[in-house]
């Protein structure tokens, strides 16, 4: 199931981005069916490119909190 971004939960975004990066590629394939009418939703390869950056950030905020709260 693909994950929501959620502004009450903190980490629904890092999440979503995951799911987001590990499905590319059957993401760009359905928002490329013109019948499906999301072709607005479609990603640019440099929007790929600022989601990976942003995970990589969200991850190492998301590791820190874990282990913060795991302590």
């Amino acid at each position: 199931m693909m994950p929501r971004d959620v502004a009450t939960r903190w980490n629904s975004t890092f999440d979503m981005l995951q799911f987001a990066l590990a499905y590319r590629t059957p993401l760009d394939s359905l928002t490329g069916i013109r019948e499906m009418k999301l072709r607005s939703y479609e990603l640019s390869e440099e929007e790929w490119k600022i989601a990976d950056q942003l995970a990589g950030v969200l991850d190492v905020s998301y590791t820190y909190i874990h282990d913060i709260v795991h302590f």
